[in-house]
């Protein structure tokens, strides 16, 4: 009878640790490396960080070049999304520097109020004078279609992030 109780609890060892090992496995090579790979092939960003939970996939990211991370963001996106499944896709941007982020909030009622009246051609003029007015190194704001991506730089200090846009009652372009 003892032999059959530890055949038993062994064999119940092995089914749980075959079960948990292959959905670890299956977590690392189907999901995390293809997005450490986009990630990887971004020339605008570096990973800070990747957590991928039962119900949501988190990737903190630094900006190293803003003019061209628009364009890299929405494919990492994108492709994230492909081998997300249902889980959530979270991408966060780790430029926020508290200096820099002082002066996001000191504007953001006049940017905020551009934005919710789509008065989008407004935008570069506020930025402009956030950078005059705070002697800035950098200032820019680009847009597509979903998102305002704005960036403010003193010295090493930088602060990125990233506005939706409401699509709501708004006329895009189409191509």
């Amino acid at each position: 009878m003892q032999l059959k109780k530890s055949a038993i609890g062994l064999s119940l060892v092995a089914t749980l640790a075959l079960l948990f090992g292959g959905w670890f496995l299956y977590q690392k090579m189907e999901i995390e490396e293809p997005i450490r790979a986009e990630i990887g092939q971004m020339q605008s960003a570096t990973l800070g960080n990747l957590e991928i939970s039962k119900d949501k996939i988190q990737i903190d990211v630094t900006v190293t070049k803003p003019d061209a991370f628009p364009a890299e963001y929405r494919n990492l996106l994108t492709e994230t999304q492909k081998v997300a499944g249902e889980k959530k896709v979270v991408i966060d941007i780790d430029n926020q520097s508290t200096a820099m982020n002082d002066i996001w909030q000191s504007g953001q009622f006049v940017f905020t109020e551009a934005v919710e009246l789509h008065e989008y051609s407004r935008i570069p003029a506020l930025v402009e004078q956030w950078k005059k007015g705070n002697q800035l190194d950098e200032a820019s704001a680009l847009m597509d279609d979903e998102n305002i991506y704005v960036y403010l730089k003193k010295g090493t200090e930088d602060f990125y992030t990233i506005i939706p846009r409401s699509i709501e009652k708004e006329v895009t372009a189409r191509a």
